[in-house]
């Protein structure tokens, strides 16, 4: 059941909390079984899932710590919001797996050159496990990828994508096996599952690209779009004989977050609670226009900017 004192942000971080934490613990309980088995049988398909398994540890757990700082709210040690720590937290996991990506390359790259016989039977139990897994990661799939519809956030999106990617590779993974124990007889068979590896891994780094390049480029402050401003002017405009002045706006985007402060004059002569509850319409009007933007009013003196602007001629 929701609190109603909890803020949407926190809302939304205990849903989001619960989805990772849900893909932390299949995670931990298949683990074992998989590295053993991947280990044994010599595959380097199989032994992808161990790099991957680092990966999502490292960036499932700096999810969670971001999740529960939103949740308790604690984000005011944050200068950009919750926003920015989750795009910090998607980068991480990002690079992380890509890092892992880039290893694997390699030794497949290796064992390219210089094939090697795999264990038939324990080759037969990764099929069974990759098909427990494709089973898994599919719903798993599915399930984070609403979330992610619904909330915007970028360590969902991660998920989803991460879980996306387990999926179709565990579908790849149970393919190149079945045909690696099917012609395990010729000569060229031995180079079935790591050129199925390096496929994987060109796929994979290809499906996170996008993450990265969002990421890096939501890390920087960027200035509203002309639509978004035309609409603040379009409030401020609808609330003409509200205040006295004009100083100017300043704006930043953060994450998938909105930044968005307004400061106006007001007259000297009004109460106190009326000039509480003008700022209060404005601010939830220009809310209601702009989604996921938090709007603050700054208030002035008329005589304290040589530069004021008067409130028949607003401007960006």
């Amino acid at each position: 059941m929701t609190r109603p004192d909890l803020h949407p942000d926190q809302i939304t971080a205990r849903r989001e909390e619960r989805a990772i934490r849900l893909c932390l613990l299949l995670d931990v309980l298949t683990f074992l079984p998989c590295a053993t088995v991947a280990l044994l049988s010599g595959s380097m398909l199989l032994l992808s899932d161990g790099l991957d398994y680092a990966r999502s540890f490292a960036s499932q757990g700096v999810a969670l710590r971001i999740m529960r700082s939103i949740r308790k709210g604690r984000t005011h040690s944050y200068d950009y919001g919750p926003g920015k720590v989750e795009r910090i937290g998607s980068l991480f996991g990002a690079l992380c797996f890509v890092a892992g990506l880039i290893v694997l390359g390699v030794f497949s790259f290796h064992r390219l050159l210089h094939p090697v016989e795999l264990h038939a039977g324990f080759t037969a139990a990764g099929i069974a496990l990759q098909a427990v897994s494709f089973a898994i990661s599919g719903g798993l799939w599915r399930h984070t990828r609403r979330l992610a519809v619904q909330t915007g956030s970028p360590l969902i999106d991660m998920q989803w994508r991460h879980n996306r990617t387990d999926a179709l590779a565990s579908a790849a993974v149970m393919l190149a096996l079945a045909l690696t124990l099917i012609f395990r007889s010729r000569s060229w068979a031995g180079c079935i599952d790591p050129l199925c590896a390096l496929a994987y891994v060109f796929y994979a780094t290809g499906s996170y690209i996008p993450v990265i390049r969002e990421s890096l480029y939501d890390l920087v402050d960027h200035t509203l779009d002309e639509d978004l401003q035309l609409a603040i002017l379009r409030r401020l405009a609808e609330h003409y004989h509200g205040y006295e002045a004009f100083h100017g706006v300043r704006s930043r985007r953060a994450g998938n977050r909105i930044f968005i402060e307004i400061t106006l004059s007001l007259d000297p002569a009004r109460r106190i609670g009326d000039a509480i509850g003008f700022m209060e319409t404005l601010r939830t009007a220009i809310e209601s226009d702009i989604p996921r933007s938090e709007v603050r009013i700054t208030l002035r003196p008329v005589s304290s900017l040589p530069e004021t602007v008067p409130k028949s001629a607003p401007s960006r």
